[in-house]
């Protein structure tokens, strides 16, 4: 017996050590981002908590004995629409269960109108106040009435005087004094058809190509206005890239070809028969700059055609290469600006190149003489904008070099500014990095940074680069059928032509008239995204063209951003508006949304504030009056 209850010792003792009845508790309900609950087991109990869910985190997350549990909610994107968030834990170890999580949202509510403007009341046609505003936006009252029988056969209202009559349509123009008391005998009367303001159109301007609708990254820049802009100087692009396609119908017109400038450092293959072979060792290059193969993409390939679209497709029709091909395809941002692209091919059929071969078609692009194979090569169009959509995380002194000798020439030289910010956080590429090069950093549909565009201190200026689920639309080729076709490409490699279109625009405009002017128009006019001023996410901000151009845009509906623990932005296009927010503190920001892209632009009449979101249920802002 004694050695029987030697024995049972250390059992007993181990369950002593675990805890009877450990308390877990089933759920948790977080008050704000923050939360916390007590996990009581044994001492000498190990265990383990893992989060099920990414926007909910947990320290510690293992631990021997009882401890304090502290939670935490984090949301690197916006919120859901939702009136809760449900959330999970699960326990392992020497204790197993699992653990209920929920966070309350906030339902806010309220409404947007412009300061000093009063607000249309009734519903169902057209308020006094609309009737007067179009009724004098042609500097008359008129009215357009169309009667059942001709107008021989009935007597005009008391009142109107007849300006016109259309014998056929048997519609008739009339003018009075009180317009809107006149629409109202009219349409009570029966021998009438229809009565309306003689109210006016506009020429919207806006491209009518058949792609232009997914063409999103037209409308988060505002380049959709591009149209109330005239343009009068010729100003050149140098596209440094894979080459291009001159055989693209929505580029015609658009291009220095071959004995105008255009050049091809890489050099055609060796092989007549395959022209995705690799070029003599040695070579020269040659004038034609022609993108011979895409061995990545060869059914929607050609980067340089990609990046030379999105500067300078036309708009408007043309004849279709195919029975099934598109006849009007996209628009560049500058369709309608004299700008053209000078194509200087560097990458070849895999996307590859040196930093030689960069370095000298920088230097040639600005109308710097250099040497390939002794031979002297001239550039007799000199370019005012160079687009470099490529990169290396390599530090060169050749592009660096070359791109400090065009910055000095005056040439603005526009960079990606790289891909590698999930491989590399942070890693500087060239040469966006180079000094002097204007570094381009890439959004999503969203207006958030691209997962994959490089944040560091190089970073000037962010474009629309498209993400998974939204990319840039543009010109490519399909080699395999020999024919054009368009394609959806993502990447800061298409966020940096945007840029160099912007710029080139600004030229042509002359509304500047040195490179050094535009940029600085852009930055100081774009649109700050992330912490305020600065940072290496977005650069200065969002590129941001109606602000650039100081366009006047037609009056928008609304906008609000909120950014705090949980960031939001909502449109509401007749002012009123509903969400929900995480409880906590948050930055306000509400304005009238004339550029029509969500969000609050210079120039903008805006209102901000600081909004405690706490409790429960609905919190109403009430009316939010925005103005100068």
């Amino acid at each position: 017996m004694r050695v029987l209850w030697v024995t049972l010792l250390p059992l007993c003792a181990a369950c002593a050590s675990l805890g009877a009845a450990p308390s877990i508790p089933r759920e948790v309900v977080m008050e704000g981002t923050r939360g916390s609950f007590a996990l009581r087991v044994g001492s000498n109990v190990a265990w383990r908590l893992d989060s099920l869910d990414s926007w909910l985190s947990v320290s510690p997350s293992q631990g021997v004995g009882p401890r304090t549990v502290e939670l935490r909610a984090h949301f690197e994107g916006e919120t859901d629409d939702q009136a809760e968030y449900l959330g999970g834990l699960l326990l392992s170890g020497d204790v197993h269960g699992s653990i209920a999580v929920r966070l309350s949202l906030v339902r806010v509510v309220g409404r947007v109108e412009e300061a000093g403007v009063p607000q249309a009341q009734g519903t169902g046609g057209l308020s006094s106040r609309e009737v007067r505003s179009q009724a004098t936006a042609t500097g008359r009252p008129e009215v357009l009435v169309k009667y059942r029988a001709d107008l021989r056969q009935v007597v005009l209202p008391q009142g109107s005087r007849l300006l016109s009559h259309d014998r056929i349509s048997r519609i008739a123009r009339l003018q009075a004094d009180r317009p809107e008391a006149l629409l109202e005998r009219l349409r009570l009367d029966p021998r009438v058809e229809w009565a309306e303001i003689n109210g006016s159109v506009q020429v919207l301007g806006e491209p009518t190509d058949q792609y232009y609708p997914e063409q999103w990254h037209l409308r988060s820049t505002g380049a959709r206005f591009t149209y109330l802009q005239t343009y009068s100087r010729p100003v050149t692009v140098a596209v440094v890239d894979t080459g291009v396609r001159y055989d693209h119908p929505d580029l015609s017109g658009r291009l220095w070809g071959p004995g105008e400038g255009a050049y091809d450092f890489v050099g055609d293959s060796a092989d007549p028969n395959n022209p995705c072979g690799s070029p003599l060792p040695g070579g020269v290059g040659d004038p034609d700059p022609t993108d011979p193969c895409d061995q990545g993409f060869p059914s929607g390939g050609s980067h340089g055609t990609h990046v030379t679209g999105i500067i300078v497709a036309n708009s408007g029709n043309f004849l279709p290469p195919c029975p099934t091909c598109s006849a009007s395809g996209v628009v560049g941002m500058a369709y309608n600006a004299p700008v053209k692209v000078l194509p200087l091919r560097v990458l070849d059929t895999l996307g590859n190149g040196t930093f030689e071969s960069v370095a000298l078609a920088v230097r040639y692009a600005a109308g710097i003489p250099v040497e390939r194979g002794g031979q002297v090569l001239v550039n007799p169009q000199p370019a005012q904008v160079i687009n470099l959509s490529l990169g290396s995380t390599v530090y060169s002194n050749a592009m660096c070099e070359a791109v400090a000798d065009a910055v000095a020439r005056g040439v603005l030289v526009v960079a990606a500014a790289g891909n590698y910010q999930q491989q590399r956080p942070g890693a500087l590429v060239y040469p966006a990095a180079c000094p002097g090069a204007i570094a381009v950093a890439a959004t999503d549909r969203n207006h958030r940074v691209a997962p994959y565009s490089q944040q560091n201190s190089s970073v000037s200026i962010a474009a629309p680069g498209g993400a998974p689920g939204g990319g840039i639309l543009s010109t490519t080729w399909d080699y395999t059928t020999g024919l054009p076709n368009y394609s959806f490409y993502m990447g800061t490699s298409q966020a940096a032509p945007q840029v160099a279109a912007a710029l080139a625009m600004l030229l042509s405009s002359a509304k500047v008239q040195t490179g050094l002017e535009a940029w600085e128009r852009l930055w100081t006019t774009a649109t700050d995204l992330g912490p305020e001023g600065r940072d290496d996410a977005y650069g200065y901000g969002l590129l941001n063209l109606p602000g650039a151009f100081a366009w006047t845009l037609p009056k928008g509906g609304f906008a609000l951003s909120f950014d705090g623990p949980g960031p939001r932005r909502v449109s509401a296009p007749n002012g009123f508006f509903e969400l929900y927010l995480v409880p906590g503190q948050y930055r306000l920001k509400a304005c009238r949304d004339d550029s029509g892209n969500g969000l609050c632009d210079p120039g903008e009449p805006v209102l901000e504030r600081q909004l405690q979101v706490n409790g429960r249920g609905t919190f109403d802002l009430g009316t939010l009056r925005v103005g100068p």
